[in-house]
């Protein structure tokens, strides 16, 4: 009897480049980059593979997915699969039969809950949505205003930085925005891909609508001014941080235009404003009213108006570098096959410290260049030294016990609210 591999419903390029593979008389993973299999005591190993295509039922070839092994204790069989030229494993399900599930119920209830408020305002939202070249598939789509496709994708699971670029790929050749929402605030995605970071909840808190799920990280905006203790910018963004003395040469005296992390804006001191909750910031996205962006390599998101008020005065955006290539053989298919996994030994790349950093614009010096050797050349403004713990407000300090406001060092005489008080 035949068993056709033709009549198979092989899974996605995308699935089929993460996919692991065991080979189960040996009780080990395969290397399919490698002649031998990565099994060398097995000689031949690979021509004895494929000869039982079309001869060996799918289950009775030895291959399984050690994913689903471990972490689901069941046994899901594989099958090779080829793609330019590359040999891949895939999940063998019959024609008609659902794809496996590789997502925790965390994961099941992020999509569930941004697919219901996206409907409850408006915005059709479809779960498991195919993009249009069967590249890649969104874990909810979105559509949104004037031809916008979100796609918002919970990424709870390790991934290394070049897995996400390429899956990231295929969904911009779709153009499709994808909202990649990441818990972990160290993971490699942070900045490679358009992103948000959202604290790590229980599914049966994520599911309740009334429940607001705060947004983190992965949004931005536009900052500008004087780097000084009064101006708008909170610390230079060309000095490095110093946690042990955190105001120390903190300011340059330039101007800077920047693109910062919210919670790392000026307004972030601002108490009153309520949290941004990833519900907003996928209606607003649906809607137009922000965008994703790249900068010097960095990905995010912020309101549309910011970047447009930026390009108008600095010319066009930049178009972002595709560094990924659509053919399957360079994807890491040495990584574990399900969405929400530990960490793996199969990992191509050492996991890097991806975290949020402000990215400069532009920057204007406070000293301006001479027109000529015979003209006095102009002072910048005298910066006054700053001693932590002591009021730095008036004409000459006044020096009293102090705690720090965003305007600087204030006695509680010269508080802000002392300040605002006198002037009423």
């Amino acid at each position: 009897m035949n068993y056709s591999d033709d009549d198979l419903e092989p899974e996605t390029d995308e699935e089929l480049y993460r996919n692991p593979v065991c080979y189960e008389p040996a009780g080990r993973n395969l290397d399919l980059d490698r002649p031998d299999l990565g099994i060398p005591e097995i000689p031949g190993l690979r021509e004895k593979l494929l000869k039982m295509r079309g001869r060996v039922p799918v289950e009775k070839r030895g291959l399984i997915c050690p994913d689903c092994r471990d972490l689901r204790r069941r046994r899901a069989p594989m099958y090779l699969v080829q793609r330019d030229g590359v040999w891949l494993p895939s999940h063998y399900r019959r024609p008609g039969e659902k794809p496996i599930s590789h997502e925790s119920d965390e994961h099941m209830a992020r999509k569930e809950r941004v697919a219901k408020d996206s409907e409850d305002h408006g915005f059709h939202a479809e779960a498991e949505s195919s993009t249009p070249d069967g590249r890649a598939r969104l874990d909810v789509r979105i559509t949104g205003d004037n031809g916008i496709v979100l796609g918002y994708e919970p990424q709870l699971s390790e991934q290394t930085a070049r897995s996400m670029r390429l899956r990231e790929g295929f969904r911009r050749r779709s153009n499709v925005r994808s909202v990649w929402d990441f818990v972990d605030p160290g993971h490699a995605g942070v900045g490679t891909v358009p992103y948000v970071r959202t604290p790590g909840l229980p599914a049966s808190v994520i599911r309740v609508q009334k429940n607001p799920i705060e947004v983190r990280d992965g949004n931005y905006v536009v900052e500008e001014g004087h780097c000084t203790p009064g101006g708008s910018i909170n610390r230079c963004p060309n000095k490095p941080f110093d946690p042990n003395n955190p105001i120390a040469e903190a300011y340059c005296g330039d101007w800077h235009r920047i693109l910062v992390p919210e919670h790392q804006s000026s307004a972030a001191s601002d108490t009153g404003k309520a949290a941004l909750t990833l519900t907003r910031f996928i209606v607003e996205a649906a809607g137009g009213a922000r965008i994703p962006f790249q900068r010097e390599g960095r990905w995010g998101w912020l309101p549309a108006d910011h970047w447009h008020r930026y390009t108008e005065a600095n010319g066009p955006e930049e178009k972002p570098a595709d560094r990924e290539r659509t053919v399957v053989r360079d994807g890491d298919r040495r990584s574990l096959c399900t969405e929400d996994r530990p960490a793996s030994d199969f990992r191509s790349e050492p996991k890097e410290l991806h975290t949020s950093r402000t990215v400069v614009l532009e920057t204007r010096s406070a000293v301006q260049p001479e027109a000529s050797r015979n003209i006095a050349k102009p002072q910048p403004p005298l910066l006054r030294r700053v001693t932590p713990g002591l009021c730095e407000s008036g004409t000459t300090a006044c020096g009293a016990p102090a705690r720090l406001y965003p305007c600087g060092w204030r006695c509680d005489p010269h508080s802000p609210a002392a300040m605002a008080r006198r002037t009423d």
